[in-house]
Order: C-alpha cells, then sequence, then structure tokens
C-alpha cells in the first residue's frame, strides 16, 4: 500500500521549493511448508514441517528540495531527504512430532526481529554550462543510524545489534560537445546500498532439504565508487556508445556456505571483502530502413573479490560479459514485431561461480480502430526443449569441506495474449509511484 503527497511553488524569481511525502505498508509472511517423503513411496513422511510468520514492514520518505533563482556560476540547488523504515517479524517454526501427530515449536529455527533504520541526508548541487562544456559536482551528508534487536522464543537470547555512521557520498560529471554529433563523457559517483532485513536475520529458515537460509546481524552496507568515462556518436537516427569504467564495492554481500551437519549447509548473506570491475561496455541503435530498426549492446569486463570470510581468504577473479539485441520490424504502420535477446555470461562468486543465463523472447503487436484497440502475443522465454532458457546453475565448494551444485529451471515458453481498449484517447497525466522499502526486502 503506497501513498504520497507532493507541492512545488515556484517563486518570482524563478527559484522553486518542492516537497514530497511518500508512506509504505507493505505485509510479507509465509506459510512455507516442506515435507520430506520417502520415494518411491511418497505416502511415507519423513518430516513434516511448517512456517509462519507476521512480518510488515512501514516505511516512510519525505523530501525538501529548494533551486535557487539562476546563478551567474551555474544553476545551485539543495535539499534534505527524511527515511524511516521499521520492519518487524514474528517468524514461528513447528515441526510434526510423528508419534502424537502434533506439530511442535522448533527453537533454533524461530525468532523475532526488529530492524528500524532513520537517515537524515543533506545535499547540494551546482550545474552549469560553458560554451561546449557542461558540467555538474554535488555532495550528499548522509548520516544513518540502524538498530537490529533480535529474540529467540525460549528466551534465552534477547540482544540489540547497533551501527551507524556520518558519511559523504560525492558526485560529478563533465561533458564536452566537440561537435553537433559527437559528445564526450566523464563521471564519477558514491553510493550505497543497503542492507535488507532479510539479510541480517541470523536465525536459519528451512530453504529446502540440504539447506538452511539465514542473515548476518552485523552486515555492513555496501559502498561503491565508480568512475566512467566514454562518448556517444550520432549520425541521422543512428547512434554509438562506448564507456570504460572502474567500479569498486566495499563491504561486498556475497551468498556464501558453512556446513550444519553432513547433509545441510547454512546458507548465509555476509560480507565477503571488496569487489571490484573494469570493463568495456558499448552499444548502437540503427535504423536499416524505414520499417527495421535494432540495437545491439555489450559489456565486457574482469571482476575480482578479494577479502575473507569465516576465518578463510576469498580470492576469486574472472572475465565476464553480457550482450542484449533486439529488433523491430514493423510490416504495417499497424502490424508490427520485436525480438529481443540477453545473455549473460558466467560469473564468479566468493565461493564458486553462477552458469551463464540467457533470455529470449518475441513480441507482435496489431493495433485496430485508429490505436485504440491493441492486440499482443508474447512469446517469453523461448526454449521448445531445443535450449537451455532462462535456466541458471549456481556452484558453491570450499575443498575438503563441502560441494553443492543446483539447476534452476524457471518457466519457459510462456505464452501471453493482451487484448486492450482505450476509451479516452486523451494522455494520461497520472503519477504512479513505486515501492521504495518493501520491494527490496520481497
Amino acid at each position: 500500500m503506497l501513498g504520497s503527497l507532493d507541492y512545488t511553488h515556484t517563486f518570482a524569481s524563478n527559484s522553486k521549493l518542492s516537497s514530497s511525502f511518500l508512506y509504505e505498508y507493505t505485509l510479507l509472511g509465509g506459510p512455507t511448508i516442506n515435507r520430506n517423503l520417502g520415494f518411491p513411496e511418497l505416502g511415507l513422511v519423513y518430516q513434516d514441517e511448517y512456517n509462519t510468520n507476521d512480518n510488515p514492514l512501514n516505511g516512510i520518505r519525505w523530501n525538501l528540495d529548494y533551486t535557487f533563482k539562476p546563478l551567474s556560476i551555474g544553476q545551485l540547488q539543495t535539499g534534505y531527504q527524511f527515511r524511516y523504515l521499521n520492519h518487524v517479524g514474528d517468524f514461528v517454526y513447528e515441526r510434526r512430532n510423528n508419534e502424537t501427530g502434533k506439530f511442535e515449536l522448533v527453537p533454533e529455527f524461530s525468532s523475532e526481529v526488529n530492524l528500524s533504520r532513520l537517515i537524515h541526508a543533506r545535499y547540494l548541487q551546482l550545474d552549469n554550462s560553458i560554451k561546449k562544456w557542461s558540467y555538474r559536482v554535488g555532495v550528499r551528508l548522509e548520516v544513518m543510524n540502524r538498530d537490529f534487536e533480535l529474540k529467540d522464543k525460549s528466551n534465552t537470547l534477547d540482544t540489540l545489534y547497533q551501527y551507524d555512521y556520518i558519511r559523504p557520498f560525492f558526485s560529478g560529471n563533465l561533458s564536452y560537445k566537440a561537435k553537433e554529433d559527437l559528445t564526450w563523457k566523464l563521471n564519477f559517483s558514491q553510493r550505497v546500498e543497503r542492507e535488507t532485513t532479510f539479510k541480517m536475520n541470523p536465525f536459519p529458515e528451512r530453504e529446502h532439504s540440504e539447506t538452511l537460509e539465514q542473515g548476518d546481524p552485523n552486515v555492513l552496507p555496501e559502498f561503491i565508487n565508480q568512475l566512467e568515462g566514454g562518448m556517444i556518436k550520432t549520425w541521422k537516427d543512428n547512434s554509438f556508445y562506448a564507456t570504460a569504467y572502474f567500479t569498486q564495492v566495499k563491504n561486498l554481500v556475497n551468498r556464501v556456505n558453512t556446513v550444519y551437519n553432513d547433509s545441510i549447509l547454512n546458507r548465509i548473506y555476509s560480507n565477503v571483502g571488496t569487489g571490484q570491475s573494469v570493463g568495456l561496455e558499448m552499444g548502437s541503435e540503427l535504423f536499416f530502413t524505414e520499417k527495421w530498426k535494432g540495437f545491439f549492446g555489450g559489456n565486457v569486463y574482469h571482476y575480482s573479490i578479494k577479502g575473507d570470510f569465516d576465518n578463510r581468504p576469498v580470492n576469486q577473479s574472472a572475465w565476464v560479459y553480457s550482450f542484449n539485441w533486439n529488433t523491430t520490424y514493423s510490416f504495417t504502420p499497424t502490424l508490427s514485431s520485436q525480438f529481443s535477446f540477453n545473455y549473460l555470461s558466467r560469473r564468479v562468486t566468493a565461493q564458486g561461480e553462477d552458469s551463464r543465463f540467457y533470455q529470449p523472447s518475441l513480441n507482435v503487436k496489431k493495433s485496430f480502430l485508429d490505436g485504440r484497440l491493441n492486440l499482443n502475443f508474447l512469446w517469453q522465454n523461448i526454449d521448445l526443449g531445443l535450449l537451455k532458457s532462462n535456466e541458471q546453475r549456481i556452484t558453491t565448494l570450499r575443498p575438503r569441506d563441502f560441494f553443492t551444485t543446483t539447476n534452476y529451471i524457471y518457466e519457459v515458453d510462456m505464452l501471453i495474449l493482451n487484448l486492450s481498449y482505450t476509451l479516452n484517447g486523451s494522455k494520461n497525466r497520472s503519477k504512479f509511484i513505486k515501492s521504495e522499502f518493501g520491494e527490496k526486502e520481497f
């Protein structure tokens, strides 16, 4: 459930004051039922487990921004943002007693959590253009306080984990328009990727027979620095871009494993060190004919992870590449088709690797009645039993301790037919708001 209220006032001096308030409520919860059955005698139940939870989230975001009247040094803007998140959870894990038939509490898998995260941020930004040059510089000062309260159901644990920081984040970009059809750009940015409650709860959840999934109550947010430089070239309706970049992620969060017993692993989300990427991204949009256009983009980079987990060093690196291609053909003014293909190569993780992953799709659109009636046919994740679309193998290992590999096969050859009719052809001026908190937790 989302609600927002926005206000803007422009003064006679062309300065502007704007404010935005957003409230979000999200209810996340179970139940999850796990049964370990005999095979081929499926009527034999070895374990019958039931996990339910009441896991509501409340979030508030308030912005206040002021844009000064145009100055000789450029356009100056300042503002303040307030963010508050309260996320509580009551996780009850029960297992059926095969002798009595009653469900009994499993204390080591049951917990109560309460995350409270408060953020105050203030920013200052300057934009300006001088002949062929344009630039933007800015700084955001952020103050964060995080309280994470954790209790168990047997009243033996009641702990408060606290973490806070005061940190500036700098950003800037510089562009030079060498010609009407050629622009060079240089950008630098710093940002933070905050942890979710799911990745903080250390009480395990029985994901399936071989895995207990849990978080790290001391997990730190990821701090990301990125530097990139590139160019944009246009000719007629066509365009080409190339960008070289360097990205550094401190306190990198990865999914890692430890041994629970001889057949079950702990799956943990925790900081594993620093991740770095150095690469080149390129793409081009081309109009082959008036009816046929296409886009091709590719990215190749060297990725490395260095750090430690569970008192063992982490040192992984590999070359990674991805590309996406889509092409659109208009048979008539009312009939068109689009084919797209996205591919991501093998990637290393702190304890293993994720395999390649790709998704081909085809969309055909037919319009009637001057565009009021539209028929869309979407063939998503094309496979036909010949490919391995929408499928990825995830492998983790630690020499002399464990090896696990799982091939995740998702839906393929999904056929979606959509028919829509527009009663009023006027422009829709509605402003739809998006989830700020719950979407990341889901």
